[in-house]
């Protein structure tokens, strides 16, 4: 089974749940696997902090197990790409996160910040969705102020692509977002579709099913 995490924004909580997902799944045996392909962003060690949470969770250690393309900058791929007089090649990505799939039976491939996020100057984050066709699709929204917007925009674009998400996961990012959860779910589920499983996650939870 393949596993596409996206989300609403950045910061919405994709690498959260991704690694409570695979912990999860490795608890209960299962051959398993979390990838991020693409990671923006290094601290002044050289380290990025998804990478760093998903390696964390699955007791791996090499960075380039799980990702393929790292940049410096934390900007979309495009423009950290070009920082550095680099481009994502989109064939590649594909054909890289297909390569570490083979012999697993379920690998989560966490994206990069929301749909509409440009992987190269014409290439973006739905787009390589739609890549991977086979991928059950898991929503991650952010629970604050404007997350109803940014989820029903969500929403219609996977509409639109025919890929309507498997799961939407609503997750607080911080402590004052715990008092966002239950307002938001209430004002988006009406527009989900039925087959779509619902999560509420509060600060600080795991994703445990």
């Amino acid at each position: 089974m393949l596993i596409f995490v996206t989300a609403t924004d950045t910061d919405a909580g994709k690498t959260w749940v991704t690694a409570s997902a695979i912990r999860t799944l490795l608890k209960d045996g299962k051959n398993a696997k979390a990838l991020k392909p693409v990671a923006c962003g290094f601290d002044a060690g050289g380290r990025n902090d998804d990478i760093d949470a998903l390696l964390a969770a699955q007791n791996r250690h090499n960075p380039d197990d799980i990702c393929l393309y790292q940049f410096a900058k934390p900007s979309a791929p495009s423009q950290a790409a070009a920082e550095e007089g680099k481009q994502v090649d989109p064939q590649r990505l594909v054909a890289w996160c297909e390569e570490k799939s083979l012999g697993v039976d379920t690998t989560l491939i966490e994206g990069v910040g929301g749909l509409m996020v440009p992987i190269t100057d014409n290439w973006l984050v739905s787009d390589w969705i739609q890549a991977t066709p086979d991928a059950e699709i898991w929503l991650v929204v952010a629970c604050r102020l404007g997350a109803i917007n940014q989820a029903l925009l969500s929403l219609n674009q996977l509409k639109a692509m025919e890929r309507s998400p498997g799961r939407i996961i609503f997750n607080a990012t911080d402590k004052t977002g715990d008092a966002w959860v239950k307002p938001v779910i209430d004002a988006v589920t009406p527009f989900l579709p039925k087959t779509c499983t619902v999560h509420q996650i509060y600060y600080g939870q795991q994703l445990t099913d």
